[in-house]
């Protein structure tokens, strides 16, 4: 297999797996203004990628894989980070180098720009083949990893959305039960004042015969009154 067939394998694999995770991502190549001047760089295009996230995912990802510190550069406007004296795989006969890199917002999502500088000059497809090969390889492996944040955000978030949306059916759940208690409450005072009633009536009915037996005592009075 030739470099250009190289190229287009790491490339291709890695569409793969970011297609597969629902994301997608793109290298590309164009001259660049830094801090040590304008240079060849490779431009990693993150579709729905956080700025401030994928600079932070930056700066831990090459300090994990490649035991760099990367550092602000002080007399960059851009934003530029400087991650000095290490090697990648690959690149630069696997001799140490220094890699500038940017990270901007593009659009609805980000941009990491990085510029590679090994003795030789800034990797670049014209400079060597094998070394961009091997610097597009390791982008391609970051934009995965951004994938993997991304989606490992995405269950997060799903997953306090379930607890919500759980929370508030046992909210539900509760009014149910406190409704129906309520409801069951009021039938039982229903009866009771139904009974209440029944026995209301029947004792104005025995109060009624107690008015009128009084009565007829009260008219028989009156007439032996007049009889006297």
């Amino acid at each position: 297999m030739n470099m250009k067939e190289s190229l287009y394998s790491v490339s291709f694999i890695a569409l793969l797996l970011l297609t597969a995770a629902g994301l997608t991502a793109q290298v590309s190549t164009r001259v660049q203004a830094m801090s040590q001047g304008d240079h060849e760089s490779l431009v990693l295009d993150l579709p729905s990628a956080d700025e401030d996230d994928v600079e932070d995912l930056w700066e831990d990802w090459l300090k994990d894989n490649y035991k760099v510190k990367t550092k602000s550069t002080r007399r960059s406007k851009i934003g530029e980070l400087a991650s000095l004296n290490f090697s990648l795989p690959g690149v630069n006969g696997g001799n140490n180098l220094d890699m500038y890199s940017a990270v901007r917002e593009d659009g609805d999502g980000a941009q990491l720009t990085v510029w590679i500088a090994t003795p030789r000059g800034y990797v670049s497809p014209s400079l060597d083949q094998g070394d961009y090969v091997n610097a597009e390889k390791m982008l391609m492996q970051f934009a995965l990893a951004v994938s993997k944040e991304q989606i490992e955000a995405d269950v997060e978030a799903d997953e306090d959305r379930l607890e919500d949306l759980e929370d508030e059916l046992e909210d539900m759940k509760r009014d149910k039960k406190r409704a129906e208690d309520d409801i069951e409450d009021a039938r039982k005072k229903i009866v009771e004042l139904e009974e209440a009633i029944r026995k209301n009536e029947l004792n104005q009915e025995s109060k009624q015969r107690e008015i009128e037996e009084q009565l007829r005592k009260l008219e028989a009075t009156k007439r032996r009154l007049k009889d006297f």
